[in-house]
């Protein structure tokens, strides 16, 4: 049976559902009072936990081959209001779950990270941080440990909450805009999980991007083609965002990850492509595909 962690969530959702049509035991771990409607229709089998309290895992883990978990808490801080914090749910709970799994004989662990992790990247993000030690950790222990490390989402860094919207005809650039990024589609980080939870060897390390190479500088003529209106771009500063991240760190962490993120994003290409995906059956969607979709009607 697979543990999927997160199942509520965007990513861990469509890796649940991904696992349910392929006929796979899923059970989704459940924080309480969050709503499972959705899992309980797909005949998932919910279990009620909470990654920050590592008493209430022992229930969810029980006869658990493989746990996948993409449990985080910045996709719900930037909803709005919640309890939850990087800290807590990225950091101490994903470390809670590794040490519970281990405990409870679990054989395989995927655990969703970030492209380019590293030192560096961990000194500039709190949430990078708390992947970096989390891989760590999970490196650490008997089970086989598969580290899925995906470029930026293109549902995330190509949208509004991070800057770019077409809809208000405005567009944030990040440092100088000119490093070429592999932007993915969350669906295609869901089937790349989806098959590593199963697959008879996976790698320890899969670490990919979208098949299209774009700047900030590219994404946002993207939009201005796919709406047929120019954007106004506005530069915010390598300084600024250096700055930004420190000053953040402790008061907004979720900022703060966003500002590291975005300002080691215009700092270091990556190196990575779109091959694990092939390799996984996975016809990845361009970038420019997302623009064009989510793009106002001209």
């Amino acid at each position: 049976m697979i543990l999927v962690c997160g199942a509520t969530g965007e990513l861990g959702g469509r890796i649940t559902r991904l696992l349910v049509a392929d006929g796979r035991k899923v059970r989704a771990l459940v924080r309480p009072g969050s709503d499972a409607t959705a899992l309980e229709s797909l005949a998932v089998e919910v279990v009620r936990g909470d990654l920050r309290h590592p008493a209430s895992l022992a229930p969810a883990l029980a006869g658990i081959d493989t746990v996948i978990t993409t449990a985080n808490a910045i996709g719900r801080i930037l909803a709005g209001p919640t309890d939850l914090t990087i800290a807590a749910v990225d950091g101490q709970g994903t470390l809670n779950l590794i040490r519970a799994a281990e405990e409870a004989g679990v054989r395989r662990f995927v655990y969703v990270s970030a492209a380019g992790l590293g030192d560096d990247l961990a000194r500039l993000a709190p949430l990078m941080a708390a992947k970096w030690e989390a891989e760590k950790a999970l490196r650490a222990t008997r089970m086989q440990g598969v580290i899925v490390r995906p470029d930026m989402f293109q549902e995330v860094w190509l949208a509004p909450s991070t800057g770019i919207d077409p809809a208000s005809g405005k567009a944030l650039i990040y440092g100088r805009g000119t490093l070429p990024h592999r932007y993915v589609a969350i669906d295609d980080v869901a089937a790349l999980c989806a098959h590593v939870a199963v697959a008879d060897d996976p790698p320890t390390v899969v670490e990919f991007g979208g098949p299209e190479e774009l700047t900030r500088l590219q994404v946002v003529a993207a939009f201005e083609k796919a709406t047929g209106h120019k954007l106004k771009v506005q530069h915010v500063p390598r300084a600024a965002m250096a700055i930004g991240h420190l000053a953040l760190a402790r008061l907004k962490p979720d900022v703060a990850s966003l500002m590291g993120m975005a300002l080691n994003a215009d700092i270091h290409p990556g190196n990575w492509d779109d091959k694990p995906l092939r390799e996984a059956g996975v016809e990845p969607r361009p970038a420019t595909a997302f623009i064009t979709q989510s793009s106002p009607a001209r």
